[in-house]
């Protein structure tokens, strides 16, 4: 059946039997289909506790990382893991003044930012995830819970972390 512009029917420009314009909202086989895409889902990172020896970690994480590029170099910039460290910094600032034991609710907000962010920069970018991991940033951030003290070792380590990154040759941008 050929286009009539007076009644309307029949296929129009671009809409060839079986042509992805063809089909309506909600209905397959589009550009868009994915029914058939196995969603691995991943899977849920647990707390840890940051090791009592976090310098050593900082030091075994980084040269793991570098060594892990065929060129010797590491991927990740230093920018990237400062501006981490960054927000890591500003709730060390409010809990290294206080003698509680436990974390301001404050703190705890900004920490669960913190996680959003990491994992925000991890998705955008293959150097910032492979560091994540390798550094376990999202773990022993969860195992921070609400101590202060655990806090402040962690803001040690990312500090431990930017230090070998620079000393080990890390790029600046």
């Amino acid at each position: 059946m050929a286009y009539d512009p007076q009644r309307g029917g029949g296929r129009g420009y671009g809409q060839q039997a079986g042509g992805y314009i063809n089909r309506g909202y909600g209905q397959r086989g589009g550009w868009n289909d994915r029914t058939n895409t196995p969603y691995d889902q991943p899977k849920p990172i647990e707390p840890r506790k940051l090791p009592a020896n976090y310098v050593d970690e900082a030091e075994r994480v980084m040269n793991a990382l570098k060594a892990e590029n065929k060129y010797g170099r590491f991927d990740i910039t230093t920018s990237k893991i400062r501006a981490i460290h960054t927000l890591v910094t500003d709730i060390y600032n409010v809990e290294n003044l206080r003698t509680e034991a436990e974390l301001l609710e404050e703190s705890r907000l900004k920490l669960m930012r913190l996680r959003v962010r990491i994992v925000y920069d991890a998705g955008r970018e293959q150097a910032v995830m492979t560091f994540v991991e390798k550094a376990q940033l999202l773990a022993y951030i969860k195992g921070i819970g609400n101590s202060r003290a655990e806090m402040i070792r962690f803001a040690h380590y990312m500090e431990a972390l930017v230090a070998y990154h620079r000393f080990l040759g890390g790029r600046d941008n």
